[in-house]
């Protein structure tokens, strides 16, 4: 045992002090931090202001309202995903935010805004969030309204206004919470009709969703006008310009269905792509390794001193540990910034973290590891069968191909159908059950089925490692041209070919 643990000792520190292990080992972490900074130093701003000439006086409240009403909603609905998913709903039972996302109507809006709005509703919720839960933080408002610049011709047409306000759309204006670009201005005639329609200009980046809820809003005070100019009564034109069609819509649980899948898979299907990368990347150094010990003799003096399959073991532990430290870097740095910081991360790798059951974490770690040494092993007899590395190329590539193609057409099949015939089929595969089992794993998994497929792959992985092991002692000091087909089943069966 000694033995096996100094060569897994040397060759963990062998592959460690290459570049390119360092290279892939701090490559996630850069790229998480990165994204973090980007995401809040050079985020996009949504952020402007618009300006409304209202010559009737009838329709700027209305839009305002409108606008309003659309921004609280929005954030309502996400403090009420908040709420679920820190479990806060008991603090006040009866509110909005306490039943979880869904659809509010403009008079669940009007009642909401009337008793405070999302500001209130933060501060009752805020002291009774868990330690970990990180603070609920209110988004500004995309756009607000700005008052009129002095010294612009408000009252002296839309060509006059336009004239005016053309500095300021180039520009900023000042809105009531500083300087905003201007991305909208709109002038609505008191006479308004086919012959003096609605004016909107905008600056060099409109914002389509501010157009749209101003000319909505114009619609739907021109409708309700024309109702009760013929005849109706303000209250009935109200009533039909609120008819909607009566839906009832059944859906999955908040976090249950299609849902819940996607937010299961995060993490799963992140470990197959780590295990495809790890493995193809740390499996060559080993095997360079290999044949750079066999060229140089060097391989002779150290199986003077240990048993070949002393020396097979332990690079086997050495590449695993490698392998292992990537996984721990990677899922640690990931992990800490979702649990530090908001961001991108944070909003994916956290709701994953808590959709995962705990026997999860265990069955991906091992079929993770199992998976790292069944194709560890191959690169490992490759090495040994070879005495120059073109001679491992033209072992390697097939081998390669075999490995990688199943797995990236299962990988589109799992994103579409994670129980479909293909996934599971490679499922009992020994070869592509670490591959297959782990992109299913957020799908809902039985675990029958992980113990059945766990216990085929470990009997699969001793299978291997006997064959292998005896086809890599046998090919160890081997010089010359590699055997065939034919050779290579006889010497993992134990037979000398020589």
């Amino acid at each position: 045992m000694r033995n096996i643990l100094l060569v897994a000792a040397r060759e963990y520190k062998q592959i460690a002090s290459t570049r390119g292990f360092w290279v892939m080992l701090l490559v996630l972490p850069v790229v998480i931090g990165l994204s973090q900074v980007a995401g809040r130093f050079f985020r996009p701003t949504q952020e402007s202001a618009y300006v409304i000439v209202d010559a009737s006086g009838d329709y700027a409240p209305a839009i305002e309202r409108r606008l309003e009403i659309n921004y609280q909603r929005s954030e309502l609905s996400a403090l009420s995903g908040y709420v679920q998913r820190w479990k806060l709903g008991s603090v006040q039972p009866d509110a909005l935010w306490a039943k979880g996302e869904r659809w509010f109507t403009d008079d669940q809006m009007d009642q909401f805004i009337a008793s405070g709005g999302i500001v209130a509703a933060v501060e009752v919720v805020k002291p009774h969030a868990p330690s970990e839960a990180p603070a609920y933080e209110i988004d500004k408002r995309n756009y607000v309204q700005a008052a009129m610049p002095a010294g612009v011709a408000a009252d002296q047409g839309p060509d006059a206004l336009k004239e005016s306000l053309e500095p300021f759309l180039k520009d900023t204006i000042e809105a009531p919470d500083g300087p905003r670009p201007l991305s909208l201005a709109v002038y609505i005639p008191d006479d308004m009709g086919p012959a003096s329609p609605v004016r909107m200009w905008t600056n060099s980046t409109p914002n389509a969703t501010l157009v749209d809820n101003v000319r909505n809003e114009i619609t739907r005070v021109m409708r309700a006008k024309a109702l009760e100019a013929s005849g109706l009564a303000p209250e009935t034109a109200t009533s039909i310009e609120n008819i909607s069609a009566p839906i009832m819509l059944s859906a999955p649980q908040q976090g249950a269905g299609r849902e819940q899948v996607v937010i299961r898979s995060v993490l799963p299907l992140a470990m197959v792509y780590l295990l495809l990368v790890t493995v193809m990347t740390t499996g060559s150094m080993m095997l360079q390794g290999v044949i750079e010990e066999k060229s140089n003799k060097l391989l002779e003096s150290i199986l003077a001193s240990i048993h070949p399959g002393e020396l097979m073991h332990g690079k086997l532990i050495g590449l695993g540990a490698i392998g292992l430290t990537i996984l721990g870097v990677w899922v640690g740095a990931a992990v800490g910034a979702a649990l530090s910081v908001q961001g991108v991360v944070a909003d994916i790798v956290k709701p994953s973290l808590a959709a995962i059951e705990p026997w999860m974490f265990a069955a991906m770690l091992f079929y993770f590891v199992a998976g790292y040494l069944i194709i560890s092993m191959l690169y490992l007899a490759i090495g040994a069968l070879s005495n120059s590395l073109q001679d491992a190329q033209s072992y390697l590539m097939p081998v390669v191909m075999i490995i990688m193609l199943p797995v990236v057409f299962m990988m589109v099949s799992v994103a579409q159908q994670p129980n479909g015939v293909f996934p599971v089929v490679l499922s009992w595969i020994p070869l592509y059950t670490p591959f297959a089992m782990l992109a299913r794993m957020g799908a809902g998994v039985s675990m029958m089925e992980v113990i059945a497929t766990g216990a085929m792959l470990a009997a699969f992985v001793v299978i291997e490692m006997i064959l292998l092991g005896r086809l890599f002692q046998a090919s160890l000091l081997r010089t010359g041209q590699p055997p065939k087909l034919g050779g290579f089943i006889a010497m993992m069966f134990g037979k000398n070919t020589a």
